[in-house]
């Protein structure tokens, strides 16, 4: 329980350690409202735009693909794209040696410049 000192203090407005009288600032109630917002504006342009900018250039990329490009996977392995069916990509990876991957594996294609500054 409160003392009955800082209770009556508190319901003043009163700051309980400096005695002073708690000022709203020049925004008021307003001001938590504002600071959110500012919060906000941050975490979208530090955040949520990149990642939004990243996923549809993965998804063009992805819808791109054709017969005969060089791709890395997820995995890291550098394949060449032999099959494209509809959510599956049959990549060769060494001479005469192929595996089945899912058309979302593919990170990047090898040899364009994106690729090259990685």
């Amino acid at each position: 329980m409160l003392p009955s000192s800082l209770t009556a203090a508190l319901s003043l407005g009163l700051h309980p350690v400096l005695g002073q009288a708690q000022s709203a600032g020049p925004l008021g109630a307003a001001q938590p409202f504002l600071m959110m917002g500012v919060i906000f504006v941050i975490f979208y342009f530090l955040l949520w735009r990149p990642q939004q900018k990243e996923r549809k250039q993965q998804e063009e990329l992805l819808a791109s693909l054709q017969k005969g490009d060089r791709v890395y996977t997820a995995a890291g392995m550098l394949g060449t794209i032999v099959e494209v069916r509809d959510q599956e990509l049959l990549i060769e990876i060494a001479e005469r040696v192929h595996i089945t991957i899912e058309r979302s594996s593919v990170r990047r294609k090898a040899g364009t410049a994106e690729g090259a500054s990685r």
